[in-house]
């Protein structure tokens, strides 16, 4: 039996029920949510170590120059762009055919731990171990859209709501922060040595929480349907139907710049330790900060968004980021348990953006099987997870271009060097003011969704017909 809904003025994220035609819902215990919700304590452990660690493994541990090393993370994220989309039909006709997701979520949990194993596992050093991590990375970056692309497409067909929705999300969030706190401690913690060694017994450790944890979801979401069709649009079809649709365009284009920024934060951090705090102990002691305070305020920022709207949520989780960027500068020079304390701010900010970024998301995805009548939860995952990548590969890119500009040089334990005073603040800059300052450019975006999604089903602005 089919239940059809048509979305309601509320389905943009005001905390109202949304609409969309899919199969009729079991309820959502909280089993059901934490067991989904457990998938992106993964994710984001995957996110978080080679953001926090894999440039300074490669420039610091195997000698490989800071701008080579810059393109060598972000170029298997920027493959993403293309092949996202493309995991997000191959769901989509999975779905159709079989009425479930499972088949790829399980072909990437698989693969992903043991790519990211080989990631820190060269056995060359210079420019022969750039080309090695390359070929590891890249292989765990398809991996991760194998899994991750459905994994994001499941939440729109597991609720029907914008506040059941946001519960998800708020779960989703939890392990997120999660993944962080265990990922971004333990990471530093056992790569202290700074030996290639080191970083290796750590990818073998964390490669095996990745294996058990990235198995839950398929197991524990296997009774979940999605809503079968005999009409499957083609991938450019259902890309062209995604690019009409202008909240989830902007919405896209809102999480690009979040990342890119946000990551410049967590990329700059080591080197932060490294210069101004004292080493990988103190790096350590503030992403351990800045991770619990998000985790635990996670539970709040989901009920702040089910009480006022994701989008009020959403601002104030941009403005707290940005004053911590700013708060971070001053702080840096003041000694680790300043900056420990600096670090909540922006932690508070990622628990209010990421619930409700996400929640919004869901939003777009039951909007466009609305106007649509079909279920492209997976090509717009798809896309959302290209852009979301592709944040992440960007933002450590640009605080090596931080670095670059500044004269940041490259070493060796065996080589080191002094840096000069310009390269001293640079890497200060890019952790902190710099992006702080960048994540208003987002806020007249967050606007013009507000007004987007204002428009009825349909209409010109929120969902012009298909070209």
């Amino acid at each position: 039996m089919m239940n059809s809904v048509s979305p309601g003025p509320g389905d943009g994220g005001d905390g109202r029920s949304g609409g969309g035609t899919y199969p009729q819902k079991p309820a959502l215990t909280v089993r059901r949510m934490a067991g989904w919700g457990v998938g992106a304590f993964a994710s984001n452990a995957f996110n978080t170590l080679p953001g926090l660690l894999l440039l300074v493994y490669m420039t610091d541990a195997l000698g490989v120059p800071a701008a080579l090393a810059g393109v060598v993370v972000a170029v298997p994220k920027l493959f993403d762009l293309v092949a996202s989309p493309w995991f997000g039909a191959v769901s989509d006709r999975e779905a159709a055919r079989t009425g479930r997701r499972r088949r790829l979520m399980a072909s990437g949990a698989v693969i992903l731990p043991f790519a990211f194993v080989a990631t820190f596992s060269s056995p060359v050093r210079g420019d022969l171990a750039a080309l090695w991590v390359f070929a590891a990375f890249l292989t765990a970056s398809a991996a991760y859209l194998c899994f991750q692309v459905p994994f994001t497409a499941l939440p729109a067909e597991m609720a029907d709501s914008t506040t059941e929705r946001t519960r998800l999300m708020t779960w989703r969030t939890f392990f997120f922060a999660l993944g962080m706190l265990v990922g971004g401690v333990a990471g530093p913690l056992l790569t202290e040595e700074g030996t290639p060694g080191a970083y290796r017994a750590m990818a073998v450790i964390i490669g095996v929480v990745l294996l058990v944890v990235l198995l839950a979801p398929v197991v524990s979401t296997r009774g979940v349907r999605s809503r079968p069709s005999a009409d499957v649009p083609s991938l450019r079809a259902a890309v062209r139907t995604a690019r009409g649709n202008r909240p989830f365009v902007l919405l896209s284009v809102i999480l690009f710049l979040y990342f890119v920024f946000t990551v410049m934060v967590l990329t700059g951090l080591p080197y932060v330790a490294t210069y101004f705090l004292g080493g990988k102990k103190e790096q350590a002691v503030v992403f351990l900060v800045f991770a619990l305070s998000s985790t635990l305020a996670v539970p709040a920022a989901g009920a702040l968004a089910r009480r006022y709207g994701n989008i009020a949520v959403l601002v104030a989780g941009l403005l707290l980021w940005s004053a911590g960027g700013i708060a971070l500068y001053v702080a840096v020079g003041a000694g680790v348990a300043t900056t420990a304390v600096a670090s909540v701010l922006p932690a508070l900010g990622q628990a209010a953006g990421l619930v409700a970024l996400f929640a919004l998301l869901t939003d777009c995805m039951r909007m466009q099987a609305a106007r649509t009548g079909h279920d492209s939860a997976g090509v717009l995952s798809g896309v959302w997870t290209a852009v979301d990548t592709a944040g992440h590969a960007l933002g450590p890119l640009c605080y090596t271009l931080v670095l670059s500009l500044t004269g940041y040089a490259s070493s060796t334990l065996d080589d080191p060097v002094t840096q000069s005073t310009t390269a001293i603040e640079g890497i200060r800059l890019g952790f902190s003011v710099l992006p702080g300052l960048l994540l208003l450019m987002t806020l007249p975006l967050v606007l013009r969704y507000r007004r987007a999604v204002a428009e009825p089903v349909g209409g010109p602005a929120a969902c012009p017909a298909d070209a």
